[in-house]
């Protein structure tokens, strides 16, 4: 019998901060217009202060470590060129929940639709 193909791969998720205020920054859409970046590797998320990083299937932990690294750099230096930075955190420490854009893609606009209170509050939920 033939063992188990077994693979690796890790999603992050990223919060997008302007340096100077602290505050979320809704962002998404330049990061995704930013130059070497596809979809399968940032992705935007309900929220556009919110941006997802997913590795490709690694077969080592070795390997999937230079992948998470690679993909890092890659958000850090495309939100860099616009003054911006990252965090990973949970929740924002003062950033208000209601101030935050919804990415208009229609999954996200669908939820925001049927679930309103719940899609708003989402970034509460997280911590």
């Amino acid at each position: 019998m033939k063992p188990p193909s077994l693979t690796l791969g890790i999603e992050e998720e990223y919060q997008i901060i302007d340096p100077e205020t602290r505050e979320l920054c809704s962002f998404i859409k330049e990061i995704l217009d930013g130059e070497h970046v596809t979809m399968e590797e940032i992705k935007p998320e309900l929220h556009q202060s919110v941006v997802e990083v997913g590795s490709t299937v690694c077969q080592t932990p070795a390997e999937l470590r230079v992948e998470v690294v690679r993909l890092r750099k890659m958000v850090m230096d495309v939100a860099g060129k616009s003054g911006l930075e990252i965090a990973a955190a949970g929740t924002h420490p003062f950033s208000s929940w209601e101030e935050q854009e919804i990415t208009p893609l229609e999954r996200y606009l669908g939820i925001e639709q049927d679930l309103q209170d719940l899609a708003r509050h989402s970034q509460d939920l997280t911590a």
